[in-house]
């Protein structure tokens, strides 16, 4: 029997579980927090993946909807990714000096992206939207970062702002998401609502002095953008000289292969 992992359908009792499972998980409680990697309360362990499906430690087959959280694009084991990773495994495989095997991949990308002038690899997501707003702040030696209400830009301290909002508070307030982060940034985040053009542009007007960028994903979680938000955000940011940045972890060589701003025409100063 084939299973959905992310599907709101999947129940535990519908399957069967092997003693072998069962003490991977208990190990796992032992020595990770919530017994998991921190992503999912499945109470499984997963053993391999092929293709869209992957298997657990107790031989049940799943329809793999979460695949990686999204960089296993073309799925698990592919047979061109596999060839590519053992030709290169005899050569090494991380350096912390450049390589061609890296400028190859940055010269693809900046083919591919049309913001793309030149790239900075980043080991992660909330690495690179950190990055990115640290680098608005520079260029323009201001503090306030613009993010939406409920946009996900990774874990670090800034991103980390109304993605839930339990409260009701007015635009900009900012609410954090976490315990554990300091309450001096939340008067560095300003929150807008997202599709909503009018409110955003009246909060940039507003701080414009202190505005260093604005951080969007430009397809926000299962939130399109409406007809002329995108370029509505762009022409103001443009207006002002602030920097927009597009969140593109998601959408990047989704989309289309130049990413949501290829698909939707709208050029970003920086995209992650």
């Amino acid at each position: 029997m084939n299973y959905s992992l992310g599907g709101e359908g999947f129940k535990m009792e519908n399957r069967t579980q092997t003693g072998h499972e069962k003490d991977i998980l208990q190990r796992a409680a032992k020595v990770l927090p919530q017994g998991s990697l921190g992503n999912l309360n499945y109470d499984l362990i997963i053993n391999r993946g092929k293709g869209s499906h992957v298997w657990d430690e107790s031989g049940n087959e799943y329809i793999d909807y979460l695949l990686g959280s999204g960089p296993m694009v073309v799925g698990h084991a592919n047979s061109s990714v596999m060839e590519a990773v053992l030709n290169q495994l005899n050569s090494g495989t991380t350096f912390f000096a450049t390589n061609e095997k890296s400028v190859e991949l940055a010269e693809e990308i900046v083919k591919a992206v049309p913001c793309a002038d030149k790239v900075r690899f980043c080991s992660t997501g909330t690495e690179a939207t950190l990055y990115a707003m640290r680098a608005v702040r520079a260029f323009t030696k201001k503090d306030k970062i613009l993010k939406f209400e409920g946009g996900y830009h990774g874990m670090n301290d800034y991103a980390l702002m109304s993605m839930l909002p339990s409260k009701l508070l007015d635009f900009p307030q900012a609410e954090p998401d976490t315990a554990g982060i300091p309450k001096s940034l939340q008067s560095e985040m300003l929150i807008a609502p997202f599709n909503d053009l009018e409110t955003t542009s009246a909060i940039i007007d507003r701080y414009i002095d202190e505005l260093a960028g604005v951080i969007v994903e430009p397809f926000q979680r299962l939130l399109p953008p409406k007809q002329g938000f995108l370029e509505g955000l762009r022409e103001i940011t443009s207006h002002y000289e602030i920097p927009l940045i597009f969140d593109e972890v998601v959408t990047g060589f989704r989309f289309s292969y130049g990413g949501a701003q290829d698909y939707y025409g709208v050029v970003p100063d920086i995209c992650t």
